[in-house]
């Protein structure tokens, strides 16, 4: 009876970690999936103006994103619900394979310098 208890659980833990990686490959799939809807990975989209959720999306998810304080004050992003993103190098439709994407953000209540968002 000990041994067809452990063989019963032990088949459990199998069927759940089955179960627990089919649901990671779908997320990942999707995810994957709402990339190429948004993002053709090839040129730089323009993100200026935009909220930095909606910069992130337009984005492809393997390209290296770094921030600027558009008010020069050095601060970190770490709600980027609450940033918005006032400037961009590259400029849009430069190819964007392997190079590092800056973006410049302010605070939502915040007016960029240049004039955007």
């Amino acid at each position: 009876m000990v041994n067809d208890n452990l063989t019963a659980k032990n088949h459990t833990a199998r069927t759940r970690t089955a179960q627990a990686g089919t649901a990671a490959a779908l997320v990942l799939s999707a995810l994957a999936l709402a990339g190429l809807a948004h993002a053709d990975g090839r040129t730089m989209p323009n993100v200026t103006g935009r909220g930095l959720v909606d910069a992130f999306q337009a984005l492809d998810y393997d390209t290296g994103i770094r921030f600027k304080d558009g008010r020069g004050a050095g601060r970190h992003v770490l709600w980027p619900a609450s940033w918005k993103v006032c400037g961009q190098q590259p400029a849009p439709g430069t190819p964007v394979k392997g190079r590092q994407i800056t973006l410049t953000v302010v605070k939502d209540e915040e007016r960029c310098t240049d004039g955007a968002g």
